[in-house]
C-alpha cells in the first residue's frame, strides 16, 4: 500500500520521467515489506537485520518513538523500492565515533530489490540528498557504510560525499563519508549546464 497522502517529499525526475516520494515507514503497512527486503542477498552483508518479522515490527515501533530517528519507505511512482533511515548523528553511536558538527544529519538507504540497484540508485540518492538539505539548519549529510560496500561507496562519491576516513563501529568498520551542502550543489549545478 503506498499511501502517497502521507507523502513528507515528492518531486519530478526528470531523467526517469518519473514520480520520486516518501511517506514514514510504518509497522502496521510495511513490517512484511521490510522483512523481505532485509532478507535479501544484497542487504543482508550491510544491514544484518535478517530477524523474524515480528523483530523486525518492533524495530520499526521503535524507529518511529525515538525523536532523533525518522524511517521512511520511498517510491518510484506507487512502487515502494527503499527504506531511508533519518537520523540525528550526535545522538547516535556514530557520534560517539566521528567528528560530528551542529548542523550534520545522517541517512540510512537500502535499495529493496535487486533489479533496482543499478536503474534507480543515482536518482534515489538524489532526491534524498535534497531532500535533507531541504531541512532547516542542515549544513552536512554524514553517513558511516561499511567499508566492503563499494558500490554503495562509489555512488555516495558521484553525489559529492568525501571520505573523511575510516572508523571502527562496534558491529563494523565503516568510512565516515560528509557531503557539505556547498559540494552537492556545486556537482548538481555542473550536471545541469552538461545535460542542457
Amino acid at each position: 500500500m503506498s499511501h502517497p497522502e502521507l507523502a513528507v517529499h515528492t518531486e519530478h525526475e526528470p531523467a526517469l520521467d518519473r514520480r520520486l516520494w516518501a511517506r514514514p515507514a510504518l509497522p502496521e503497512y510495511d513490517t512484511a515489506l521490510l522483512h523481505t527486503w532485509m532478507h535479501k542477498p544484497h542487504v543482508i552483508p550491510f544491514w544484518a537485520m535478517d530477524w523474524p518479522q515480528d523483530w523486525i515490527r518492533d524495530y520499526l515501533v521503535r524507529q518511529n518513538e525515538d525523536p532523533a530517528r525518522s524511517p521512511l519507505l520511498g517510491f518510484v511512482d506507487d512502487m515502494a523500492v527503499g527504506y531511508i533511515e533519518v537520523y540525528d548523528p550526535a545522538r547516535d553511536v556514530l557520534g560517539a565515533h566521528a567528528p560530528i558538527r551542529p548542523g550534520d544529519i545522517g541517512a540510512h538507504v537500502l535499495i529493496g530489490d535487486e533489479e533496482h540497484l543499478g536503474r534507480y540508485s543515482v536518482a534515489i540518492g538524489r532526491a534524498v540528498v535534497r531532500f535533507l538539505f531541504k531541512r532547516p539548519g542542515v549544513l552536512r549529510i554524514v553517513g558511516e557504510p561499511d567499508v566492503r560496500n563499494h558500490q554503495f561507496l562509489s555512488l555516495l562519491a558521484f553525489l559529492g560525499f568525501r571520505k573523511q576516513g575510516e572508523i571502527d563501529l562496534p558491529d563494523k568498520r565503516a568510512a565516515f563519508m560528509v557531503c557539505e551542502r556547498a559540494d552537492f550543489e556545486r556537482l548538481s549545478a555542473r550536471r545541469r549546464r552538461v545535460s542542457a
